[in-house]
């Protein structure tokens, strides 16, 4: 991430969201010689742009939400929209995609992609639905397709964040119970 990596309980600094395709692939090297079975990182849509990413099999890719950031770079909302679409388009047909679809541009992800396409919601109907049943200074009291769960954390952002997280886990065959 921006702040930095960690590959089985090493912290290794950061100087990019999403480094140069040497740094990540050097990256995931150390992750298998330290018996790693899952990577997940930030693909920035600067580096999916330059094609720092270019070369790599997903298994998944997610979508949280989209902003107004990275103007500077990407001059338009567009070119920033087409550019963290394009890791969506060109995931294979074995992956997944997985999309935030009470953001408005969360279907968009979803358009041209080959992967299965998945979607998670705090408001909408989705694969995979959460509900925030209180949300105060204490945590999140939350609803997770059926199943009640607290988290420390606070905030709606969070509860997205548990949700795509939730998603992924279940998207990679993971242990629902042990999930949440």
């Amino acid at each position: 991430s921006t702040v930095e990596n960690r590959i089985a309980g090493e912290i290794i600094p950061s100087t990019h969201t999403t480094p140069d395709a040497i740094s990540i692939s050097k990256l995931l090297a150390m992750m298998v010689d330290k018996g790693c079975t899952f990577a997940f990182m930030e693909a920035s849509s600067h580096a999916i742009h330059q094609y720092r990413v270019a070369g790599l099999d997903f298994t998944g890719a997610l979508f949280s939400n989209i902003s107004h950031d990275h103007m500077h770079y990407h001059v338009n909302f567009n070119n920033y929209l087409d550019a963290k679409k394009m890791l969506f388009d060109q995931l294979s047909p074995n992956a997944f995609a997985l999309t935030n679809i009470d953001d408005k541009k969360g279907l968009v992800m979803l358009q041209n992609t080959l992967a299965s396409r998945k979607t998670y919601s705090l408001h909408s109907m989705a694969d995979f639905k959460g509900k925030i049943l209180e949300n105060n200074l204490t945590g999140l009291h939350m609803l997770i397709n059926q199943h009640e769960v607290f988290c420390k954390l606070i905030g709606d952002f969070n509860a997205y964040n548990i949700m795509a997280a939730y998603g992924c886990a279940m998207l990679l065959q993971q242990d629902e119970m042990e999930v949440l």
